[in-house]
């Protein structure tokens, strides 16, 4: 991921822009986070998995309109659900304009 996502700058006194919360709490704080959010993307990727898989075995969808149907929903979703996947502690220390236009970019190729 570019390192841009992760701007240097104003952070507040904390260096974790200014959002109150303890230095010596982010850590669990960022674990639970992170551990929580790979807890629900591997399940989604599962079930995923296991739909594409039936219905590519009945021939039932198009690859190229999934393809294209993908793109068109990482337009108009992505930033409404990294902020609400990351919550308020990490969408103030991520650059979350430029992580979508990451995703919506890797959805166009």
């Amino acid at each position: 991921m570019d390192q841009s996502v992760f701007p240097p700058g104003n952070r507040g006194e904390n260096g974790r822009g200014g959002s109150g919360i303890p230095a010596d709490d982010w850590a669990p704080l960022l674990a639970r986070t992170l551990a929580h959010l790979a807890a629900q993307l591997t399940m989604t990727q599962i079930r995923l998995r296991a739909l594409a898989t039936e219905l590519s075995a009945r021939s039932v969808v198009d690859a190229d309109a999934v393809r294209e149907r993908a793109h068109a929903i990482a337009a108009a979703e992505t930033g409404a659900y990294l902020r609400e996947n990351l919550g308020d502690a990490l969408v103030d220390l991520i650059d979350v304009e430029v992580l979508e236009a990451e995703i919506i970019a890797f959805f166009a190729e």
